[in-house]
């Protein structure tokens, strides 16, 4: 268990790294616990581990933590126990980084945090035609019942995607855009929304889970609104929300 003086939740951001050490050093604080999460931009450039490093340090200097969960613009490799071997020596070398895998549960703050990261990409089809790799195929969410069955005492859930009761209900012309050279997409969009919203059951009709809220990032907005007592809050890209 992990107890800060605040905790922070931050959307996606990117590759846009230094805005944590910005912020940090900014409100000059200390213990301070960022949850950030998914489209971190892990895996797409060959300087990534000299700037995790730094930004491990400032993190360090500031005694706090950085908890970064899969997005799908996040290599899937780094968020496996290990990964390859360069990628578990950086992890290695981090004192104050988690990259967390799916299906983790984390109790901050007297309260147990279930992570469940992936999503599809809108963009996956020019992403498939760059030269360096920058799309993995198994970037999606993977729904897994059985974990989800046997969780108890759940207090708060974060993906990168949500269920299809929240927002954003319908798509958008951005969406549409890239569907129109990706045949497939709409109908994979929409069936992940669901097997979310089939995560979001099996845990809100456990009255072992004690649920207050459901946090997520990927549509680049803000949203918030409750159902069943529960708040779901969208964060939108470099938005921080204090916890």
């Amino acid at each position: 268990m992990k107890v800060y003086n605040k905790k922070y939740l931050l959307g996606d951001i990117h590759g846009y790294w230094s805005i944590i050490a910005e912020h940090l050093v900014h409100n000059d604080e200390k213990n301070i616990g960022y949850i950030q999460v998914g489209d971190f931009g892990i895996g797409f450039y060959e300087d990534e581990p000299n700037k995790l490093k730094q930004l491990d340090e400032i993190l360090n200097d500031h005694e706090s933590d950085l908890y970064i969960m899969r997005g799908n613009h996040d290599n899937p490799a780094w968020f496996t126990p290990g990964g390859t071997d360069k990628i578990a020596d950086v992890k290695a070398g981090l004192k104050r980084i988690t990259f967390i895998p799916d299906y983790t549960i984390l109790n901050i703050d007297f309260e147990n945090i279930l992570f469940v990261g992936g999503a599809v990409s809108i963009d996956r089809r020019p992403r498939m035609m760059d030269l360096r790799e920058s799309w993995w195929a198994d970037e999606v969410f993977v729904l897994d019942e059985e974990k989800l069955q046997s969780f108890e005492n759940i207090d708060r859930v974060i993906t990168h995607t949500c269920p299809d009761f929240c927002e954003p209900i319908k798509f958008n012309q951005l969406v549409y855009n890239y569907a129109s050279n990706d045949h497939g997409l709409l109908k994979e969009l929409t069936e992940e929304r669901e097997k979310v919203t089939k995560m979001a059951n099996i845990l809100m009709l456990n009255n072992k889970n004690k649920l207050k809220g459901w946090y997520y990032g990927h549509f680049h907005n803000n949203y918030r609104f409750l159902h069943s007592n529960m708040e779901f809050v969208c964060l939108n890209i470099n938005r921080f929300m204090q916890l």
